[in-house]
């Protein structure tokens, strides 16, 4: 039993008289009550009873653990009943747009529990790692990741953050090398991340840089694929392409870039979630886990100019009571990931060009959620 259902049983207890007949008005059996009440005392530290034989009597903190368990039970109960007439009230469409992965593998099963609560709202949930906007494409609700549009007539919520990986498969690292430095990563083939408004062009999420060779859902761009680059540098002049990744493959869907990490074309930085099954089972091999890679930020968008619907309303506090607490501390997903990184050596040596100039930092992006409640993130 809960605390709550604990609570309840002392309250009846008080209040019926003894514990039988606590035990007759809950439809439980005696000694689960008598159990119930040795409990609640060993966890307060205090008896609730005076005890002589077979009679008892309330002790001082006894009443007034009574009066305050009635209060409690009292709110709660009001909370229920608010919670079913909003439920009674909250009806209609809701149409609702997530990212491939959160939507599938932490919106979806979740998403039952809050139609079971709203059975008079329908949803419509699309799932697109194209970023969307609420009043451009007509959606209630938008789980959003990285930067928040800059939209006066749109409201963001901060709902969560998640910590980044660099990853790579051990079948690429035998026959690259695995970097030991942040600036031997522009010897390697890297995986970007690419927003659908830069579709075709250089600049991916995740990875900053130019030269982009294969742009999936876009035209190619140049370069040699999933080759070597050991030519590209014998003869490179300038110095400043050793400081940035060369992102070699885009694509715009975090589970594209998970099956090419999979299969060895590249280095990705990665959701922890998306990774840590492959990280643990050692089909992939954390990077340079010293780097901050910082985090990734998610967060509700929904329209500020117009009266959101009892539904709507339902769906954003469930939202953030149900979702919010699955991934708030990234510092400390960030750190554990950090710590329990296998497999972080280098298995072909690491390849680095020695005139290749140290770098003061790698260009790796981290998106940032302009949210309007950031509070709610510390």
């Amino acid at each position: 039993m809960d605390r709550f259902q604990s609570m309840a049983v002392f309250v009846a207890t008080v209040e019926t008289g003894s514990m039988a007949a606590a035990a007759r008005a809950l439809e439980l059996q005696p000694a689960l009550i008598g159990q119930q009440i040795q409990s609640l005392e060993e966890q307060l530290g205090t008896p609730l009873f005076e005890r002589h034989g077979a009679w008892q009597r309330l002790t001082a903190a006894g009443a007034a653990y009574h009066q305050q368990c009635r209060s409690i039970l009292e709110m709660v109960r009001g909370a229920e009943v608010g919670l079913q007439a909003t439920a009674r009230q909250a009806s209609g469409s809701l149409r609702v747009h997530a990212p491939v992965y959160f939507g599938t593998h932490e919106l979806a099963p979740a998403l039952a529990e809050f139609l079971q609560a709203y059975p008079k709202v329908q949803v419509s949930l699309v799932l697109d790692d194209r970023a969307a906007d609420p009043v451009a494409d007509g959606f209630d609700l938008v789980f959003h990741r990285g930067e928040a549009p800059d939209h006066a007539h749109i409201e963001c919520l901060p709902l969560s953050e998640q910590a980044l990986r660099m990853v790579a498969a051990p079948a690429y690292l035998e026959r690259h090398g695995s970097p030991q430095r942040a600036e031997e990563l522009v010897r390697h083939l890297c995986l970007g991340f690419m927003a659908a408004d830069v579709q075709g062009s250089d600049e991916a999420l995740g990875w900053t840089g130019d030269e982009a060779g294969v742009s999936i859902d876009g035209d190619e761009t140049g370069g040699d694929g999933y080759g070597s680059l050991d030519e590209d540098f014998e003869d490179e002049a300038n110095a400043e392409a050793c400081l940035a990744p060369r992102v070699m493959v885009q694509a715009n869907s975090a589970l594209a870039l998970h099956a090419l990490a999979l299969q060895g074309a590249g280095i990705a930085v990665l959701p922890h979630r998306l990774v840590a099954d492959d990280l643990a089972a050692g089909r992939l091999v954390a990077l340079l886990s010293d780097l901050s890679l910082g985090v990734e930020p998610l967060g509700l968008l929904l329209r500020s100019d117009q009266v959101e619907s009892p539904a709507l309303a339902a769906l954003v506090d469930w939202a953030l009571e149900r979702l919010r607490p699955q991934a708030q501390n990234a510092a400390a997903e960030l750190a554990q990931a950090s710590h329990e990184s296998p497999g972080e050596a280098d298995p072909a040596g690491s390849g680095m060009d020695p005139e290749c100039p140290p770098a003061a930092e790698v260009a790796v992006q981290t998106p940032v959620c302009r949210c309007q409640d950031t509070e709610a993130l510390a």
